[in-house]
């Protein structure tokens, strides 16, 4: 790798890490700014500050997100492959079979 080349991966790398920092801050001026719009009126709730917004926002993605790392697939379908069907590639004895043996797990709980 040349010396050029590397200066490129540098500047991508800060730029990326700048738009990122303007990223949040925005998001964060956004949240304070539909906060102090809508549920002061809807809730009668207190205006807050754009350092509440953002402790706000860090609480939400720690409760609500996956953290702070990647994005991804998450929820009851993220052990599974993502072209797998819901029963589309079963016959019609092994679909019954399936729902034989819900109804033996389950006890008709779960509307068969």
């Amino acid at each position: 790798m040349n010396r050029r080349m590397r200066r490129q991966g540098k500047g991508k790398f800060a730029f990326v890490f700048v738009a990122i920092i303007i990223g949040v801050f925005l998001l964060v001026a956004l949240l304070q700014y539909l906060w102090n719009t809508l549920m002061c009126d809807i809730f009668n709730l207190k205006a807050i500050s754009y350092w509440q917004a953002f402790g706000l926002f860090v609480l939400s993605r720690i409760l609500f997100g996956r953290g702070f790392g990647k994005p991804g697939r998450g929820g009851f379908r993220k052990n599974f492959p993502p072209d797998m069907g819901l029963h589309g590639d079963l016959s019609e004895e092994e679909r019954e079979r399936l729902r034989e043996e819900w109804k033996r797990r389950f006890n008709g709980r779960c509307g068969f």
